[in-house]
């Protein structure tokens, strides 16, 4: 990258601040549990941990809209909570980010989707995740529950510069809820882009996609093994699915856009050698994506921004979030 493409970079990170998203997701609270290894049990061959601390962090579609928060743009979230001390905890967590909660509603035929990570190791060496446990219902949420986000949505997305839905598979998205999802977002003239672990035929007609490998593989019907396979499969699958584009995140080996003409343009991994924890990798691509968008990036542009944003947050652990300021030092330090 020379400093001509960096400067082109930061100019739209610097209008991240200026921007709105709004996120429609299914909403995790991701658990953290911390501990010191003491000894081996006499009950069974396990370790027994002395705990620490524990904390809550946003995970799911609240990770992505965390990401988008932290990169300085302004977030209001739409999602279903159960009636729980993880629904308290992760709405404090999500309350000291300035991020927007109006759109989040209990329901109390269901937990608050939870995963729990106990992670391990001594203060001189880095803690490992030894075990995680998840508290999961994914039923289809019920009628009242999908007419009060689709109203909400169509009554704010107006006032936003585009939508994100992050579908984790817990019942938000469903055959009857999310063509109407996104329609609205169409109606709107809006930009919407879907990150989708199993249903992502459901969006179809949206602006944007980022499956990964091995969910672009599933939906393909075949493992994609080769640089070759992925760009048939990404070439029929933006056709069949009615999108804009379609990114397919490769991991270490970088990610390929499919855009309109049948283009296609594979961008190598930012910093993969340096990999520490790919936790929420994912969506710190998809937020980063579609703030980049919504400033007015053109499309590639908007992806080697992602695509750096991925690079920083590798290198943390845990689910993190990366910085417009972070950003920009990454970019200038790849201009070098």
């Amino acid at each position: 990258m020379d400093n001509y493409q960096a400067e082109e970079l930061v100019k739209y990170i610097k209008k991240f601040k200026n921007k709105k998203i709004m996120v429609l997701g299914d909403l995790i609270a991701d658990k953290f549990i911390i501990a010191d290894p003491e000894r081996l049990s006499r009950e069974a061959p396990v370790l027994i941990l002395k705990h620490q601390q524990e904390k809550v962090l946003p995970g799911g579609g609240a990770n992505a809209a965390a990401n988008i928060a932290s990169l300085g743009a302004e977030v209001d979230l739409l999602g279903v909570v159960g009636d729980d001390l993880a629904a308290e905890a992760l709405k404090k967590e999500l309350d000291q980010r300035n991020i927007i909660t109006k759109g989040i509603f209990k329901d109390e035929t269901r937990p608050t989707a939870e995963k729990t990570r106990i992670l391990a190791g001594g203060e001189q060496i880095v803690r490992q995740q030894v075990v995680r446990v998840d508290k999961v219902k994914s039923f289809d949420i019920s009628e009242e529950l999908s007419q009060k986000l689709s109203s909400y949505l169509e009554k704010k997305i107006a006032a936003s510069d585009a939508v994100l839905f992050s579908d984790y598979g817990n019942g938000i998205f469903n055959q009857k809820t999310t063509p109407k999802f996104v329609e609205t977002a169409a109606a709107a003239g809006k930009y919407s882009a879907v990150d989708s672990r199993y249903q992502l035929p459901q969006f179809k007609g949206s602006v944007i996609a980022t499956p990964n490998l091995e969910e672009a593989s599933e939906i393909y019907g075949s493992k994609l093994k080769t640089q070759a396979e992925v760009e048939k499969a990404g070439i029929e699958m933006r056709k069949e699915l009615k999108l804009e584009y379609l990114l397919i995140t490769q991991g270490g080996d970088g990610m390929t856009l499919f855009a309109p003409g049948d283009q296609i343009d594979h961008i190598p991994a930012a910093n993969f050698s340096e990999v520490f924890d790919v936790t929420g990798a994912g969506d710190t691509v998809v937020g980063t994506l579609i703030l980049a968008l919504a400033a007015g990036a053109p499309v590639r542009t908007a992806i080697r921004i992602a695509n750096l944003a991925a690079g920083i947050v590798v290198r943390k652990s845990g689910v993190a979030v990366v910085t417009a300021e972070e950003l920009i030092r990454e970019v200038n330090k790849n201009a070098g």
